[in-house]
């Protein structure tokens, strides 16, 4: 199975909610031009799945527009919050597929270490609107490997 996991793009610091926090315009500058550089390494991408919160939609909606419309899916498993032995599980359900994760700091970097390493005791920060392509013979704890940052 080969997936993405990606941070959204950088967001302004202040909103009602954390989960109402919208992209900055350099955000959305930023993110639309590491696109537009990564567009070739996200070719086999089929579906995009992101958090309810805001600037995770925002981010997923311009993963979209450059990669010409895709089915999307939106999944409460991916907030900041959330249990990354329960999202990379959830990725089970796309086993068939090749999803690109839009989610949030720290949930991204915990569930790349699980994927790769088997724990989440060292997990690398990802940078805003940076992609990790892995591959994975199963989305289980110590099944993956980390084919590239984007």
């Amino acid at each position: 199975m080969k997936f993405f996991l990606m941070r959204h793009g950088e967001a302004e610091f202040f909103a009602e909610s954390d989960a109402q926090r919208n992209l900055t315009p350099e955000g959305v500058k930023r993110l639309t031009s590491r696109l537009e550089r990564a567009v070739p390494y996200l070719e086999s991408v089929d579906c995009v799945i992101h958090s309810p919160y805001v600037r995770a939609c925002q981010t997923a909606e311009i993963v979209n527009q450059q990669l010409g419309g895709v089915e999307q899916f939106i999944s409460e498993l991916w907030t900041p919050e959330s249990d990354p032995a329960t999202a990379l599980a959830f990725l089970e359900k796309f086993e068939s597929r090749s999803p690109l994760v839009v989610t949030h700091m720290p949930l991204i970097s915990y569930v790349e270490a699980i994927c790769c390493e088997g724990n989440a005791h060292n997990p690398a920060a990802f940078n805003c609107g940076e992609i990790a392509q892995l591959e994975a013979d199963w989305p289980a704890a110590g099944l993956g490997r980390l084919v590239r940052r984007i």
